[in-house]
């Protein structure tokens, strides 16, 4: 990619990524489409789609709405976050964000789905977002949402989620939480960023008020995963801990948190706590946020989990936190909450915590204590705790008075449970402080109650004494009211005589409802004291059933006989509640006031008393008879007898056998009034105990109170067998039930609501029915009850069993009913009459057993026929004829003899199948009862119908749904009108609301009516028109009557759908069309009236009659007649119901043109002459009509189209004439836009048929699309105009495009055309804009007129009219877009005009005659620069269409074309006139993209022919382009253009001497062909190098100068040996340059270069002078600048061979050091860098020569020093040949070096010619040495030391005081003890060398006053760090100190220093030496009389008491 190119592309924002795009957006990732389908979406059907997700759920999520603005509004539509400033894309990322967090809970909704894919698509949050967006969707990591949004994830590489999470992109799929736990891991994470971020997601979500169950849900369960993974590992580390202890606390402390997200909490801490014991910080900080009172939290929840931690750790003493007293005080119900816990979970140890918080204020929590103390399982340690606290805070003086009495009250109930207790803890803590006795002790009214229900007798007397005072008192009434009703239920006889001591207190206290509820137990007890039970009874009859609590309290006798005395009456061998007196007290009359005992005469008193053995079981039957005679006689007998039947089934056996024998004797004696109901009653409340008992061997079950019964009574009264005895009592005294004589029961009257309440004995005789045939009664029971009840019954028997079968029985019973009626059928066989009876009439009741889903029944049925089919053949006597339907029996019809034998014959036949198929007896009476065909159809018909009249006539009479519905199931099949006929009656009389039939109606369930007028109107077929059709017919005005109804009735309204229905369904089909007429109009008048609901359904229905055109013209016909006007207005006023008849005919005509499918109807043209009639009177009455003519005028207009759509003959609209004149007035007259669209369309539709009339009303159709449905957002109006495009466009195309007409004169010829449609462009809705314009094209032409509009459309970005508020981009993704919808060849073309036109409207500029198409829309008016706006927006388009070309087949002829004039045009727009302008630049863009649409052939042969045809500029550009593009030809392709190359080449060459330009043009094409150049290439870059070596000093511009030189460099490194020719030419050009003072550094730089380069590839041909004159140069050239005279003597000595280049260096030097001091550097540092470079195996035959160099340049120090140069410069120098020297040093072996070495030595020490210059050197030299090869050359110090051993002493001795020399000789013996590493030094040699070292010391009194340290203090330093010897270091140690005794205090404090530095180098070694240092030389010198010697010593003592301590010791 050129740079150019790659600039665009760094600046490219993301609107200039839709001009790729063929729908105005970019292709980009979609989260919610797969990518080509993302790729059809623009973004403005994705906002819409995001608006609408938007605005659902600001529905479920209002706060939402904060991001409108920002992120979902309009503005947001143009938000680029391209063009963004950090500052601005920082604040965006914040609320995206927010937004993304807030979305996450809406995830799985599709309102959030549509969100996420706007914030995709537009603000890019898959790449810039992507960290939040993959944690938003982090808890949603197993649902099919997560790997969508993973696919199109783009994660930093330096993001913390890219490591594990990048790799998943790819294959994107749903993954394992266990995934997520590993990764987040800090054995994975070792930062703990993601363990940080992911737990973290609660807590910011808490924050932002955006928690949802889904993130709890996963961040509870990651926190879970997290600690099992850690606990199954390694444990659980330190950063995980630290990280969830700090969000749990955070989380947990955070204010209004709510329930979930605590919850959430819990199951992580506590297996946290539980998985690693926590530090105590944390733990209460754990602890102390659980309590939070804040948080939101259920506070069982909360506690619950605050108990399971701290029960995890038993041994937690740290409380709960300062503030937990006020957090506990805020907790509900916390002591029932405690207490459950501790039961169920046994918190002992915790629950001491908590309540060691709570004792702290105790007044606070006074309630909450109070329950915990009075706990029953307290535990004694934490009652111990309590009683302890309470003690101190309840006598300690700081507490107040509240406190006080707080503590008092709990430690007194305390004490009341845990007496030892208190009483210990109390002795124990009133030994050490003092106490308040009072603490302990109750007040006298807490006592009294204590007392009472104290368990000891003498105390509750005491207390009931004392209760009763308290009462009289006025104190705490309503607990004294509960202490004595407690007790009333004492067991111990002295408590009761207590009570009753003052019985009128007593009364007044209890009374009645009391007093009652606290004996209750006693009475009911099962064993009670009779003792007890006496002094009750005397009580009550004493004092509570007196006259005077009766006059307050008329019910107590009944209550006091109900829930007291019941259970006392009966007397059992195990219970005698009553003694003798208490039994002849309530038995004799005691109880006077109690109603029920009235009946008891005084022998069953005395017999009951007396218990005479035997008599008991006769006395209970005595006293129950007596009971069940008082309770008939009583006035609340009905209540008597509910409540008898509720202690039927008491759990208190005597009660529940009581109750059994009064029941059995009030049904048995009492009278029939009364006897019924109680059976009744009893017999429904035992009904449910039908199918669990078991009475089969009941013995003498028939005898009611037989003496076994009574006899189980008193001896085995809890067994249940006697409670079975008990039931079939009961059901024996049934027999006893009569039927009442008077009562008329109708068994068969149905569910009718007016037939009145069902006669008790109905009820009894079904319940009755039903326990015979259950099974479970002893079979002579159930036989005698099935027998008393069929006599009783008699003829009605077989009725009743009627009404049993066909009733919903259990299977069995109805069953047994059928059996018995065929019982009864056949016994009636001959009885009455000879003939028989006929049974005819209980036929449908057979039918329906008949119709019944049980196979049982429908055999025991057909049994039943078979004995009706046999019993009487001919007989008149009908049975039941008068009763069997009640009064409605007289409606019935009867068969004649041989029809009632036929039709049972018809049913028998089909017996077999009817038993085995429920569905067969329908199928039966379909074939026996519809049309036959024969010989006797006539006979057959009657027959038919007179069993369907039959039938249908029980239908009406019997008024059972049940029975209605399945008798009309099997007629629904039979086709004959009779059906209907038959029915009628039953619709007809629901018309009339008072109708018993409509009474009946509603009374029905709604579901259960539905079904019957379902079943009604089903008869209602279209083989019943006959019915219909019949003159008067009442049927039809029946259904006329339906339509027209306007009554608010539910049943009216079933009525009249179902009819709709009925005629839908087939009968409309066959009636009249007279008929129809009428029902259509009658239908469409009703509609009205109706409400909207019904209304639209029958609308509904109305389009399923069908009708031919014809007939719909008819009623078209008469629904406009009002539309006629008969009166002269102006005259005669109309009414007010003349002025709605036309409103009213707009909505009829409405609804039938609503109501019919005008594409399945044929093309008529006579009915579009209809329809366009009413289009004409609705344009005529348009002023008068009120409503509905709009909507009229659309749906006639779409009824039109239909029709006109299938007329294929132009000559049958014609026939009929209609014509376009209404439509163009319908079109002009209506505002609504759907009216004027659907006009439209018509006239594209007759267009095909009439076009010359529509062609000549063209102009006003454009005007009018233009102005309306150009600019409506709905795919309606875009298809309207789509299609009237599609029908009238290609005719105006084909007028303008004439075969060989030049494009220009087409574009101009068009342009006003065309502006029409480009002007609407921003008028049409964005996403409709685009594929408006494509349909336009394709329509036009698009090879002709695509680019003509894209031009148009890109030149309205040139003006504000134009863009409209738009940005010029959003203008040109338009145009582009356009083009990107066709295939390239025709963008191709495009490109190609356009850059035609913007060549046109660059020379438009200069001149006056304008030429392009363009300038033709420019006027006198716009701006002077909207020319240069439109070449600058022609070229962006270009440079998008170019885009869109890439990589495409394209045309290479056009391409050619387009890449030549794009060239000529970049030649252009070089001119001044543009220099201010972007169009250059955009125009190379241009360039070098349609470069790559050409072949690499073609485009050599375009710069060739620009080269040699085109002008100056031409060439120029044609170079430039070359330049640019030939490096990016393939090498294959490239290799086969070598001619054309070097054409290029050539004609290139010859631009070299010309102007500046030119030759700037041509070096870059040379340079660019022979930086990639190929061997065939070669010969023509050799051509170059001559003429380009000549043409560099005609150069007067420095920049070609430079670039020629780096050419030549390029050229020398790849032509190589080619270059041999030119190297003197070349080294002759680069020396001159440089020596030359013009030329400036770079220049100079790039001669360098290219001698570098010379040496670099030809180094062999260079000669030996050549070779010294480069040299020479370099090192002058060092003093201007000496990093590239560096770089060029590296070069030399890199590429050039050792034995060439020294000798030259040897010549060279003779020169040089004569010279000044840089260029000797520049000698050295080229003689280091030959050394360097020099070839190992070279250097021994050239070593003599190069040591003998390197001696006599070490003697250069002697002649510089001679010549005065200053030492400094000399030792610069000597340095520089010591490195040299080095350098060869390191080519060595040490067998070579070493007598190199001893020469050296000899030439220095022996050699004393030249003094100590050259010790220096030679100390230099070893200096260097050690340096460099460290401990290597350590050993050569052997050499060097004698002459050192020498030179000490006389330093010493004062012999020498060469200062120089001295500090030299001491640094390189330093250097060695520093390097040595045990190589050569060893203690002898040290300990040799250490007094010559010591003596040194006083030399070095001079640099006391200097802060770095003395040679000899660094090199004793050294000494002391090469050896670990102790001897060797107390030597040294104390050799050292005796200097410290030097009497002048100069060398006293240097041998300090040097002591100093020893010991710092060595201190850990030399510790044993403390004691002698210290206490001998340092204690002296620490009073040394010199205050510098006493400073001196204490920094040595403090530098060793950092390693020992303090030495204080040694010091005293």
């Amino acid at each position: 990619m050129s740079s150019l190119a790659s600039q665009l592309q760094n600046i490219a924002s993301l609107d200039a990524a839709r001009l790729t795009s063929k729908y105005g957006a970019p292709s980009s990732k979609s989260y919610l489409f797969p990518p080509k389908v993302a790729s059809t979406h623009d973004l403005d059907s994705i906002f819409a789609l995001a608006q609408s997700g938007f605005e659902e759920l600001l529905t479920l999520d209002p706060p939402i709405e904060e991001y409108e603005d920002e992120l979902f509004s309009e503005r947001a539509k143009r938000t680029d976050r391209m063009m963004l400033s950090k500052e601005e894309n920082d604040a965006l990322d914040q609320v995206i964000g927010q937004c993304l967090r807030r979305l996450g809970r809406w995830i799985g909704v599709m309102a959030g789905g549509k969100c996420i894919e706007w914030l995709v698509r537009r603000f890019r949050v898959h790449e810039m977002n992507a960290d939040v967006l993959l944690e938003v969707f982090l808890p949603y990591h197993e649902s099919p949402n997560f790997p969508r949004i993973l696919a199109i994830l783009t994660i930093s590489q330096t993001s913390p989620y890219y490591a594990p999470f990048s790799p998943l992109i790819k294959n994107a799929q749903a993954i394992p939480r266990s995934y997520i736990a590993t990764a987040i891991s800090p054995a994975k994470d070792k930062s703990l960023h993601l363990l940080t971020n992911v737990a973290g997601l609660a807590q910011q979500a808490i924050k932002e008020k955006i928690v949802h169950r889904a993130l709890l849900t996963f961040w509870s369960a990651i926190m879970v995963d997290l600690l099992e993974g850690a606990k199954s590992g390694k444990g659980v580390q330190e950063g995980l801990v630290k990280v969830m202890v700090e969000v749990f606390v955070t989380i947990l402390s955070t204010p209004n948190g709510g329930e979930d997200v605590n919850a959430a909490v819990y199951p992580p801490l506590v297996l946290l706590t539980r998985s690693i014991t926590l530090v105590d910080e944390a733990f209460l900080a754990v602890v102390s946020a659980l309590l939070t009172s804040t948080s939101g939290a259920d506070a069982s929840q909360r506690i619950l989990t605050l108990l399971v931690v701290l029960n995890d750790r038993p041994s937690w003493s740290g409380g709960l936190g300062a503030d937990a007293s006020k957090h506990l005080s805020k907790i509900k119900q916390l002591g029932e909450i405690l207490i459950a816990a501790t039961e169920k979970y046994g918190f002992d140890a915790p629950l001491k915590v908590v309540l060691e918080a709570l004792l702290e204020q105790p007044d606070t929590h006074f309630k909450v204590l109070s329950t915990l103390l009075d706990h029953r399982d307290l535990s004694t340690s934490n009652a111990a705790l309590a009683a302890s606290v309470l003690l101190r805070l309840g006598s300690s003086d700081g507490s107040d008075d509240d406190v006080k009495a707080s503590c008092k009250s709990l430690l007194v109930n305390l004490r009341e449970r845990h007496p030892s207790i208190v009483d210990a803890v109390y002795v124990e803590a009133s030994g050490t402080t003092t106490l308040d006795a009072q603490l302990v002790q109750k007040p006298a009214d807490e006592i009294a109650f204590l007392n009472v229900y104290a368990a000891d007798v003498s105390s509750r007397i005491q207390g009931v004494k004392e209760v009763m005072e308290l009462y009289q008192s006025g104190n705490d009434n309503e607990s004294a009211v509960s202490a004595l009703v407690a007790r009333l239920g004492d067991t111990d006889e002295p408590v009761i005589q207590a009570i009753y001591e003052d019985p009128e207190s007593l009364l007044e206290i209890t009374f009645v409802d009391k007093y009652i509820a606290g004996v209750k137990p006693t009475f009911w007890s099962v064993s009670p004291k009779s003792i007890i039970v006496g002094h009750h009874l005397d009580y009550i009859s004493n004092n509570l059933l007196t006259d005077k609590v009766l006059g307050k309290y008329p019910n107590a006798g009944r209550q006091v006989f109900q829930e007291l005395l019941f259970p006392c009456l009966l007397s059992t061998e195990k219970r005698q509640p009553l003694t003798y007196a208490e039994a002849l007290k309530i038995l004799g009359g005691g109880m006077q006031n109690i109603e029920y005992l009235s009946k008891i005469v005084p022998e069953i008193a005395k017999t009951r008393a007396a218990n005479v053995k035997g008599s008991a079981p006769k006395s209970n039957l005595l006293i129950a008879k007596a009971l069940a005679e008082a309770i008939a006689a009583s006035s609340h007998f009905n209540e008597d007898v509910g409540y008898l039947v509720t202690q039927l089934d008491s759990k208190h056996a005597s009660t529940r056998l009581l109750a059994h024998l009064i029941v059995a004797q009030l049904i048995t004696a009492t009278a029939s009034d009364k006897q019924i109901p109680v059976a009744v009653k009893v017999l429904r409340h035992l009904k449910p105990k039908q199918s669990t008992l078991s009475l089969r061997d009941i013995d003498q079950a028939e005898e009611p109170f037989s003496a076994l019964y009574l006899d189980a009574i008193y001896r085995r009264t809890t067994e249940a067998r006697t409670t079975q005895m008990a039931v079939v009592s009961i059901l024996a005294a049934a027999i006893k039930v009569v039927k009442p004589i008077d009562e008329s029961t109708t068994w068969l009257a149905g569910d009718s609501p007016t037939a009145g309440p069902v006669a008790p004995y109905k009820v009894f005789s079904q319940e009755l029915y039903s326990w015979s045939n259950s099974g479970v009664l002893p079979p002579s029971l159930a036989q005698v009850l099935l027998r008393a009840l069929l006599a009783q019954l008699g003829e009605e028997a077989l009725l009743f069993l009627a009404s049993v079968w066909t009733s919903q029985s259990p299977l069995a019973l109805r069953t047994a009913s059928l059996r018995h009626a065929t019982a009864f059928v056949s016994a009636y066989a001959g009885v009455k009459i000879e003939q028989g009876i006929d049974f005819q009439i209980m036929i449908p009741s057979v039918l329906v057993a008949l119709r019944d889903s049980e196979k049982p029944i429908r055999a025991a049925a057909v049994d039943l026929l078979r004995a009706m089919a046999l019993n009487a053949q001919a007989s008149e006597n009908i049975y039941a004829l008068d009763t069997v339907y009640g009064s409605r029996s007289d409606t019935v019809q009867l068969l004649k003899p041989s029809d009632r034998r036929k039709y049972i014959q018809a049913l028998l036949d089909s017996s077999d199948e009817m038993i085995v198929d429920a569905t067969r007896v329908r199928a039966v009476h379909i074939a026996a009862l519809g049309p036959q065909h024969g010989a006797r159809n006539r006979k057959d018909s009657s027959h038919r119908r007179a069993v369907i009249g039959a039938l249908a006539s029980h239908i009406t009479a019997y008024r059972s749904f049940h029975g209605r519905v399945v008798l009309l199931n099997l007629l629904i099949g039979v086709t004959d009108h009779a059906v209907f006929r038959g029915i009628l009656p039953l619709l007809t009389a629901i018309d009339d609301g008072e109708d018993a039939e409509a009474l009946w109606l509603a009374n029905l369930s709604a579901p259960d009516r539905a079904e019957y007028l379902g079943l009604l109107f089903s008869t209602l077929k279209a083989y019943s028109v006959s019915v219909l059709t019949e003159e008067e017919s009442p049927a039809w005005e029946f259904l006329l009557s339906l339509v027209d109804t306007q009554q608010d009735s539910v049943t009216l309204r079933q009525l009249r759908k179902l009819s709709l229905h009925s005629l839908a369904d087939g009968v409309f089909a066959v009636l009249p069309a007279e008929q129809k007429i009428e029902y259509i109009l009658a239908v469409v008048n009703s509609l009205h009236s109706l409400s909207t609901e019904e209304a639209l359904a029958s609308a509904k229905i109305l389009r399923r009659f069908e009708l031919d055109t014809e007939t719909i013209v008819q009623i078209i016909d008469h629904l406009s007649d009002a539309f006629e006007t008969t009166t002269h207005r102006k005259k005669q006023r109309q009414d007010e119901g003349d002025d709605d008849r036309p409103t009213s005919a707009v909505l009829d005509l409405t609804a039938l043109i609503e109501s019919r499918e005008w594409h399945a109807l044929p093309g008529d043209a006579n009915l579009v002459a209809s329809l366009m009639a009413v289009l004409s009177s609705l344009l005529t009455k348009r002023l008068v009509i009120k409503e509905g003519v709009d909507y009229l005028e659309q749906e006639v207009l779409a009824a039109i189209l239909a029709l006109v759509e299938k007329i294929r003959d132009p000559q049958e609209i014609q026939r009929a004439h209609v014509g376009i004149e209404v439509i163009i007035k319908v079109i002009r007259a209506s505002s609504n836009p759907r009216t004027s669209q659907r006009a439209l369309l018509v006239a594209s539709e007759l267009a095909r048929l009439i076009p010359e009339a529509v062609l000549h009303n063209i102009m006003p159709i454009f005007t009018f699309m233009g102005a309306s449905d150009f600019q409506r957002d709905d795919a309606y109006s875009f298809g309207v105009v789509e299609k009237t495009i599609s029908r009238i466009v290609p005719v105006m195309a084909q007028s303008l495009v004439t075969p060989g007409k030049p494009y220009l004169d087409i574009y101009n010829e068009s342009l006003t055309f065309l502006s029409i449609f480009t002007d609407m462009a921003t008028r049409l809705p964005k996403h409709r804009t685009l594929p408006f314009f494509v349909h336009l094209v394709r329509f036009l032409g698009p090879a002709e007129f695509l680019a003509p509009v894209c031009m148009l459309l890109v030149d309205r970005a040139t003006t504000k009219a134009g863009r409209s508020g738009n940005s010029i981009s959003t203008v040109l993704e338009l145009p582009s877009a356009l083009a990107a919808a066709f295939d390239h060849p025709y963008r191709t073309e495009v490109l190609s005009e356009v850059i035609i036109e913007v060549t046109r409207l660059v020379d438009d500029l200069t001149r006056t005659e304008k030429e392009a198409f363009l300038s033709a829309t420019i006027s006198e008016n716009d701006a002077s620069d909207r020319p240069l706006k439109q070449i600058a927006h022609l070229l962006t388009f270009s440079a998008a269409l170019v885009e869109q070309l890439r990589g495409k087949a394209c045309a290479q002829d056009t391409v050619q074309r387009i890449v030549r004039n794009t060239i000529v045009l970049a030649a252009k727009t070089s001119q001044p006139l543009m220099a201010t302008t972007d169009v250059s630049k955009n125009v190379q863009a241009v360039l070098a993209g349609s470069m790559q649409l050409l072949s690499a052939e073609h485009f050599l042969g375009i710069v060739i022919r620009l080269l040699t045809e085109g002008s100056q500029q031409d060439k120029i550009m044609a170079l430039n382009t070359f330049a640019e593009r030939v490096s990016l030809i393939k090498s294959e392709v490239r290799a086969k253009s070598n001619k054309a190359i070097a054409d290029i080449l050539k004609t290139a060459s010859s631009f070299l001497g010309a102007a500046s330009s030119s030759s700037s043009a041509a070096l870059s094409a040379i340079r660019i062909v022979a930086s990639g150049a190929l061997p065939g290439e070669d010969g023509a870059l050799a051509q170059v190098i001559p003429t380009l070596v000549a043409a560099v000093p005609k150069q007067s511009d420095s920049t070609n100068i430079i670039a020629s030189m780096e050419l030549i460099i390029l050229l020398t490194r790849h032509l190589g040996s080619r270059t041999i020719p030119h190297i003197q030419s070349i080294i002759d050009l680069s020396l001159s340059l440089i020596a030359s003072s013009k030329s400036i550094s770079s220049v100079v730089k790039a001669c360098f270069s290219t001698l570098a380069a010379l040496l670099e590839v030809v180094s062999t041909f260079v000669s030996s002078k050549q070779l010294a004159t480069i040299l020479r140069t370099a090192i002058d050239h060092r003093a201007r600048d000496s990093a590239q005279s560096l770089s060029m003597s590296s070069t030399v000595a890199k590429r050039m061979r050792t034995k060439t280049l020294f000798p030259v260096l040897m010549d060279l030097w003779k020169t040089v050091q004569q010279e000044e001091e840089s260029s000797m550097k520049a000698f050295f540092d080229l003689l280091r860098l030959t050394l360097r470079n020099a070839a190992r195996e070279e250097l021994p035959g050239m070593l003599k020569p190069i040591f003998a160099f390197f001696l006599d340049v070490f003697d250069l120090r002697h002649r510089l020093q001679i010549k005065g140069i200053d030492a400094a410069t000399v030792n610069d120098i000597e340095e520089s040949a010591i490195g040299s020297f080095l350098e060869l040093v390191t080519k060595l072996n040490e067998s070579t070096f070493k007598p190199l070495f001893i020469r050296l030595y000899d030439w220095a020490v022996i050699d004393l010619a030249e003094g100590k210059g050259r010790k220096i050197v030679l100390l230099h030299v070893m200096m260097g040495l050690l340096v460099k090869f460290r401990n290597l050359l350590s050993p050569y110090i052997a050499t060097l030391l004698p002459h050192i051993q020498e030179l000490l002493p006389a330093y010493a001795a004062g012999d020498i005081e060469d200062q120089a020399l001295h500090t030299l000789l001491l640094d390189v013996l330093s250097k060695s003890f520093e390097v040595d590493e045990g190589a050569y030094w060893n203690d002898t040699l040290l300990l040799s060398i250490l007094p010559n070292l010591i003596s040194q010391i006083p030399l070095f009194t001079s640099s006391l006053s200097k802060d770095d340290p003395s040679a000899i203090s660094r090199t004793l330093a050294s000494f002391a760090s090469s050896t670990s010897t102790e001897n060797v270091l107390r030597r040294l140690n104390t050799s050292i100190c005796l200097v410290t005794r030097s009497d002048d205090p100069k060398v006293r404090i240097q041998a300090l220093k040097c002591l100093d530095a020893v010991w710092a180098s060595q201190a850990e070694e030399m510790v044993g030496l403390v004691p002698e240092t210290v206490s001998e030389f340092l204690a002296e010198l620490l009073e040394d009389e010199s205050h510098d010697v006493e400073i001196a010593a204490r920094g040595v003592l403090s530098r060793i008491e950092k390693i020992t301590g303090s030495l204080q010791e040694y010091l005293e």
